[in-house]
């Protein structure tokens, strides 16, 4: 039936009880009132998006055990589920991968939202496993009862205390590519949803929504749910222990709601900053092995972000080389830019998609002038020389601007 203009429509799930004096208080009016103010709280959160706010940072703790007894030391964060729950770690925190024989006690009532995963071992042989942060309610305490007329209270808890826990969820990842050197770049790119992304190019007009990634097939099994946030993945054998932990092929800031418009989403821009930091990292922990530093970037790489930021030189162990990092790659450069160009530069990068190392695709290279002018000038600490790649979607911009540049580090038209 239709409602007629200026006509109430009114709200159940976020009435409060409405206070004066003399009323007669119950404990389920004052329940009412709890239950009004969170779910204000939750769609107040949903507006936002969820994702990671803030924090959250995963590495696996000093001086555990990485075979036996791995134990991932997580920073204290918050974080928003899908469910709009606002998740609060209030402390960095420790928590050990392989569960005790026998298990400590767990708080005398939980309440939670979202159905756990079935229990059992965690690692059975070689595989990717996906680290979430998980919301649930625990009981604390319990509070003095009176007027029941001796009845036994069914449930006296004082407090309702909103917490997290920690799971850690098996991905359904190839077996046949767990011994390819290019494991990390190759599975975090199934969670950045590669192969997928040209859906709205293919069919504007189509109902194409976010691209289809590995994650979408865990929450198709029912283990990954809305009560959960993905933190991060890891490669973890039961007799080598972690191989790999990253963070950023499965973590994301807090997106917005989706627009009508699949190339405007929010959480595209956010997948986009997510290759890049997943590559810087990736890019870190190769360099502290300097026989990596010497590799090629197709031998660990089958897609690079739209940009990215590589260390040159030749210092082994710490810098990479242009010349064998970009082998049997088609680029173009490298030309000197501005720093303010550069800036410019990379946004505009963030809204392509990534480069696939298998293709012929053009990838412009950049040097930064106030980089290479500071190396240079041998005054104070020496920077590390840094190396600006873009996909050659990207408009070039190494043309000539001697009006604006220093003569030995510009581009002559």
């Amino acid at each position: 039936m239709a409602t007629d203009l200026f006509t109430p429509v009114l709200n159940d799930r976020t009435r409060s009880v409405r206070f004066f004096n003399g009323r007669l208080l119950s404990g389920e009016a004052m329940t009412d009132e709890q239950s009004g103010l969170r779910a204000a709280r939750e769609l107040l959160a949903q507006a936002v998006g969820d994702g990671v706010a803030q924090g959250f940072e995963v590495k696996e703790a000093v001086g555990a055990s990485a075979t036996l007894a791995p134990v991932l030391a997580i920073g204290a964060g918050v974080a928003i589920n899908r469910r709009g729950e606002i998740l609060l770690l209030a402390n960095d925190t420790q928590v050990k991968l392989v569960r005790p024989a026998h298990p400590s006690t767990a708080p005398a009532s939980l309440f939670q939202t979202c159905t756990p995963p079935a229990q059992g071992v965690y690692v059975a042989d070689s595989g990717v496993y996906l680290l979430t942060i998980c919301s649930l309610g625990a009981a604390n305490g319990l509070a003095e009862v009176s007027g029941l007329g001796g009845i036994q209270a069914s449930c006296n808890a004082k407090y309702v205390v909103d917490a997290v826990q920690f799971r850690l969820l098996e991905l359904p990842v190839d077996k046949t590519i767990l011994s390819d050197p290019r494991l990390r770049n190759l599975v975090a790119y199934q969670c950045f949803g590669a192969g997928h992304a040209s859906d709205f190019a293919t069919d504007p007009f189509g109902a194409a929504g976010e691209p289809h990634t590995l994650l979408d097939d865990v929450r198709a099994s029912k283990l990954l749910t809305d009560c959960d946030v993905p933190l991060a993945l890891m490669y973890w054998t039961a007799t080598g222990g972690v191989q790999f932990l990253d963070m950023w092929s499965v973590r994301r800031r807090v997106t917005r709601a989706p627009s009508p418009l699949a190339a405007l989403e929010d959480a595209r821009l956010a997948v986009a900053e997510a290759m890049v930091s997943q590559f810087q990292e990736q890019l870190a922990a190769l360099a502290t092995n300097p026989a990596s530093t010497a590799l090629a970037a197709t031998t660990v790489f089958r897609h690079l972000p739209p940009f990215g930021m590589v260390p040159v030189g030749s210092t082994p162990g710490r810098d990479f080389s242009l010349l064998t990092f970009f082998a049997s790659l088609k680029t173009r450069g490298p030309f000197y830019i501005e720093g303010s160009r550069a800036a410019s530069v990379v946004r505009q990068a963030l809204q392509f998609f990534p480069i696939d190392v298998a293709s012929p695709e053009l990838i412009w290279l950049y040097r930064i002038r106030e980089n290479q002018q500071a190396i240079d000038d041998l005054t104070g600490a020496t920077p590390r020389a840094a190396l600006l790649f873009v996909t050659g979607q990207a408009s070039w911009r190494g043309d000539a601007h001697l009006d604006v540049s220093k003569w030995n580090y510009a581009n002559y038209a």
